[in-house]
């Protein structure tokens, strides 16, 4: 790829793989900018809009290679950002969303989609890579979703603390069923079982995977479905979707093929679409790949801001080491 500053650009680069990314960071980097990889990014979503017909909405993290710790998944503090992202388009009643995110918490899930349905009659959600666990619900709010080839949803079954909510169960279940069968002697071996879960976090395993499926049935009987098809449809979707004995991993893919027998409205993105969509993941996962952004909330009415993963370094104790270095 030729050198050229980003300022420059009568027309923007192009970027089909990550390997072109990656050739025009090191052409360009001394000259690059935040702002002038933002005006790269607005350039992809503006051509996104001119295709689809409606405003774009970016939300994504960098989970793909975030470390521990880093405030990628979605929570509470992402009504902030969905309120400034809608509030741009008082005038429009319907939106699509690009989402590429980790997944999260339920109940702010819950939040999000009152935000978005409360301001558009239609919404419409783009993954261009990947939509987990919750944000797989989120997507599953939507009228329809289109996904880049390469793009995957996942499993809602919920989380506790990184741990998959029915794997916490199954411990339980089988410890219980251990007893029935041996008798309270076989006891002492599973207390560091038991001392480790509380009998209070079964049910909130209970209780998050309820709430789990009896959003995604509302959602899908109220939009995606439209009220077409029958509850024995929506209970068998929520059920596949929820099936973590069946997927067996919490990260477990939902490809394209594997979904699209249950009715959903959702499609493969095809020609100019599926290349603009790949460049947007292109240019927002190389962002957060050169910056401390793990998160960020964009549209083409000037919202753009994230939040940042700070590293913050411990000193030495060893003293002897710290003579070296200040030698």
């Amino acid at each position: 790829m030729a050198e050229s500053t980003p300022e420059q650009f009568p027309q923007r680069p192009k970027f089909k793989s990550t390997q072109d990314w990656n050739n025009f960071i090191e052409a360009n980097r001394q000259n690059i900018t935040g702002d002038s990889l933002l005006k790269l990014r607005t350039q992809c979503y503006n051509e996104i809009e001119a295709l689809r017909k409606r405003p774009l909405l970016v939300y994504a993290s960098a989970f793909l290679n975030a470390l521990k710790g880093a405030p990628v998944s979605i929570d509470l503090s992402d009504i902030d950002g969905f309120t400034d992202l809608v509030s741009s388009f008082k005038d429009v009643d319907s939106v699509d969303i690009l989402i590429h995110s980790p997944g999260g918490q339920p109940d702010a899930t819950e939040r999000i989609v009152n935000i978005l349905r409360n301001n558009f009659k239609e919404v419409h959600f783009i993954i261009p890579h990947s939509a987990y666990s919750a944000a797989t619900m989120l997507a599953l709010s939507g009228n329809s979703i289109t996904i880049h080839p390469s793009a995957t949803l996942g499993p809602i079954d919920p989380q506790i603390n990184g741990i998959p909510a029915r794997s916490i169960k199954r411990g339980f279940e089988k410890v219980r069923d251990i007893l029935k069968e041996e008798g309270p002697e076989a006891l002492p071996a599973y207390i560091p079982l038991i001392e480790k879960y509380s009998l209070d976090l079964l049910e909130i395993c209970e209780d998050s995977e309820k709430l789990s499926k009896e959003l995604v049935s509302e959602w899908l009987c109220e939009y995606m479905f439209d009220g077409k098809k029958t509850a024995e449809d929506v209970k068998d979707t929520v059920e596949y979707f929820s099936d973590y004995d069946r997927h067996l991993l919490h990260s477990r893919p939902l490809l394209y093929k594997k979904i699209k027998g249950f009715g959903l409205n959702i499609s493969i993105a095809e020609n100019d679409l599926q290349e603009l969509i790949w460049e947007a993941y292109i240019m927002l996962n190389g962002f957060f790949n050169i910056t401390p952004f793990v998160k960020l909330y964009e549209n083409t009415r000037g919202v753009t801001w994230g939040k940042q993963m700070n590293i913050i370094q411990s000193p030495n104790p060893n003293p002897q080491q710290r003579n070296k270095t200040h030698k």
